[in-house]
């Protein structure tokens, strides 16, 4: 009696320390998960309106979203996690009227923007050594 009482002790406390929360603690190998469009910062940049779905598609690939109940409107998710924690997220949302280009909208701009000043500073800052 003594030794079932023993394991079942000793089984218990091993249920205890397997939470879900000390188990993410462990090392391991998270699996990076990658969902929805990555979309080109140039190619955003250079969206105007008056361009027809067809451009705009060539231009940044199928979008994500297609609503049955909103023809007129496409939307672009990215987002990037790991072990279930969303680690980079960009949304665009697209408004068409007449199958042309009105509005854009979401924070995939304002990233894209970033990233091309980033990349431009880097290049002047590349060049200026050379030039010296």
């Amino acid at each position: 009696m003594n030794k079932t009482l023993c394991l079942a002790l000793a089984a218990l406390l091993g249920l205890a320390a397997c939470s879900a929360e000390r188990v993410s603690l462990f090392p391991s190998y998270k699996l990076q998960v990658v969902q929805g469009n990555a979309l080109d910062p140039r190619a955003v940049v250079s969206l105007q309106p008056g361009m027809s779905r067809d451009q705009v598609q060539l231009l940044l690939g199928t979008p994500l979203l297609q609503d049955a109940f909103h023809a007129d409107r496409w939307d672009y998710t990215f987002n990037t996690s790991r072990n279930g924690v969303i680690k980079e997220q960009s949304n665009l949302t697209l408004y068409f009227e007449n199958n042309a280009l009105v509005k854009a909208e979401g924070d995939a701009i304002q990233k894209s923007i970033e990233a091309l000043q980033a990349e431009q500073k880097a290049a002047a800052e590349a060049a200026a050594p050379a030039a010296q």
